[in-house]
């Protein structure tokens, strides 16, 4: 008997739909899982390429770092990385600043101290070069002057030779000089003994002179006073400055009646003249030694006879002093060496003189020096131009103005 088969298909059609959907299923896990190690292998991919970029970038950052360290300095030798040490980076960096006035508490980094480093290290350089510059002018001038020195040396030397040569020449001249004058000490001192039997007889017939001069003067006095006193109107010839007072003819000193008061000072000269009346008979200088309100002392020098010498009661002269008034003074010619231009109108100055630059009607004095050897523009000349060819010099000597020249100056003031 056939049995029904119907079930057992049934069955193999369920198993088989079991199957086929174990199957997609199985295939669905699988593709779920494929995607899920794609994804998980692309994330580790990613993560692998950051980690090592993330490497290459403090790879990088370490290098610099140690590039630095090395440029910048600061480090320990020893390390087997050398890195910078901060502290002692700025330990560094302070005495830098330290060595460094121009940088302020403003720097802070190697940065802000290299540029002021640099500016300061430039001008240093230039200050080298320039005293390098002067160092090189003073070797230069040092080289010239030594020359000058031996070339000097050199000329001292054939001077000295030359001097040698002529003082022994000399030395025979002045013995033989020596007894020349001997002999003629021998007949002057005949000619002496004749002269002074002269001189004694002389003296008398002086004497008798003497005295016969007096009666004439006091005649003449009288008769020059009635004169004067009719002729007080015409110009009056220059008085004496002061009197002499008082006289030590052992030391040759003096005292004469003005001082202090009188605008005197030391070292003014005067002329001494006989104090007789109408008297020019120059007798001696005298050169003021020292200065009292009313008087001054003296002492006598250059005197002309020694048998007529000063006594109390002469006078004396001094063209350019003046006590009490001002005066004007135009300079004329070369003036140089001890009496220079500006020494001179000191001197006048002291002495109440103006120095006027032209002459006019209240000028006093024409004041004279040497010969010039420019004329006004300066230009050299070919021979010597005396004062008195000058047009000022003329005009003072036209309208009558005094002419003093530095002879007298050198006379009469003594620096």
């Amino acid at each position: 008997m056939k049995r029904s088969q119907r079930g057992a298909a049934r069955v193999s059609v369920t198993w088989l739909v079991v199957f086929l959907v174990l199957f997609f299923v199985a295939c669905g896990f699988g593709y779920m899982g494929y995607e899920a190690e794609q994804k998980a292998r692309a994330e580790a991919e990613s993560l692998r390429k950051a980690a090592a970029e993330s490497n290459e970038r403090d790879q990088q950052s370490l290098d610099q770092l140690l590039a630095i360290s090395k440029q910048v300095g600061w480090f320990d030798p020893a390390a087997a990385v050398p890195r910078t040490q901060l502290s002692t980076m700025q330990a560094g960096l302070d005495e830098f600043r330290q060595a460094f006035p121009d940088m302020g508490p403003d720097v802070v980094t190697v940065a802000d101290a290299l540029p002021k480093a640099r500016d300061a290290f430039l001008a240093r350089g230039r200050e080298i070069g320039t005293l390098r510059d002067a160092n090189s002018a003073l070797q230069s001038e040092k080289s010239s002057i030594e020359a000058s020195l031996r070339s000097a040396l050199s000329e001292k030397d054939t001077e000295l030779a030359n001097l040698q040569r002529q003082l022994s020449d000399d030395a025979n001249n002045a013995a033989q000089r020596q007894t020349e004058l001997e002999a003629r000490i021998a007949s002057l001192n005949q000619q002496r003994n004749e002269l002074d039997a002269q001189l004694r007889e002389a003296r008398n017939q002086a004497e008798a002179a003497r005295r016969q001069y007096e009666s004439d003067r006091a005649s003449f006095e009288t008769r020059t006073n009635a004169a004067m006193a009719k002729l007080k109107f015409l110009s009056q010839p220059e008085l004496p400055d002061a009197r002499v007072v008082s006289v030590s003819s052992d030391l040759s000193l003096g005292y004469i009646d003005i001082g202090a008061h009188q605008r005197l000072a030391r070292g003014m000269r005067f002329s001494v003249v006989s104090g007789s009346l109408a008297s020019t008979k120059l007798k001696a200088y005298a050169e003021v030694l020292e200065v009292k309100p009313e008087r001054a002392e003296v002492r006598f020098y250059d005197i002309v006879d020694r048998f007529d010498p000063v006594v109390a009661g002469d006078v004396v002269f001094n063209p350019l002093f003046d006590p009490t008034g001002e005066r004007d003074a135009v300079l004329c010619g070369r003036f140089s060496g001890q009496f220079n231009e500006a020494e001179l109108k000191i001197l006048l100055a002291n002495m109440n003189i103006r120095v006027h630059d032209k002459l006019d009607y209240n000028t006093d004095y024409l004041i004279v020096g040497a010969e010039m050897y420019v004329d006004a523009e300066g230009n050299p000349l070919e021979t010597p131009l005396q004062p008195s060819e000058l047009a000022v010099y003329k005009d003072a000597v036209a309208n009558g103005v005094q002419i003093v020249s530095i002879k007298q100056l050198r006379e009469y003031f003594k620096f």
